[in-house]
């Protein structure tokens, strides 16, 4: 199944859409199509219809900042996959969730307090904070935006 991807007025990403709301924003005239939008054609009884992989809508949506769940998909996204600690390349088996502060010294499931790591790294680490036990964080773990979801896929709609 086709999805088509809805650009607020200015340019960032509301929502990634279906073809069958897509052209029903056409058709009122809400949205028009992004100017470097690859475009699915959908042949009919009588005609063929066109519709732009990405949408712009015609007037702004002020919508609240996104926040998004720390769950194990999103902070391994957020990290690409890469440990923190020694920057393996991991994958969905080998990857590991680490809490930063451990658990029981009053740690959370937040984004600032996981990060992704691999088994060794983990288990060296243990029940000890990175500065305890000599290891150094490659990045700091933080809240990431909604670039760090949309971003590639943004290029993938609009052509660019």
């Amino acid at each position: 199944m086709k999805s088509v991807l809805l650009l607020n007025a200015d340019y960032t990403p509301l929502n990634i859409i279906s073809i069958q709301r897509a052209i029903t924003l056409l058709t009122k005239d809400k949205t028009y199509g992004h100017p470097t939008s690859k475009i699915y054609k959908f042949k009919t009884v009588s005609k063929v219809i066109e519709v732009p992989a990405a949408l712009v809508l015609k007037y702004f949506v002020k919508i609240p900042r996104r926040k998004f769940a720390a769950t194990r998909r999103n902070i391994l996204q957020r990290d690409s996959y890469v440990c923190q600690y020694c920057q393996i390349d991991l994958n969905n088996e080998t990857a590991t969730l680490d809490h930063v502060i451990p658990k029981n010294r009053g740690g959370g499931n937040s984004w600032t307090n996981l990060v992704c790591s691999c088994r060794d790294c983990n288990l060296s680490k243990g029940n000890r904070t990175p500065k305890e036990a000599k290891m150094e964080l490659i990045r700091k773990p933080k809240e990431p935006n909604i670039y760090n979801f949309f971003g590639d896929t943004i290029g993938f709609y609009t052509g660019e």
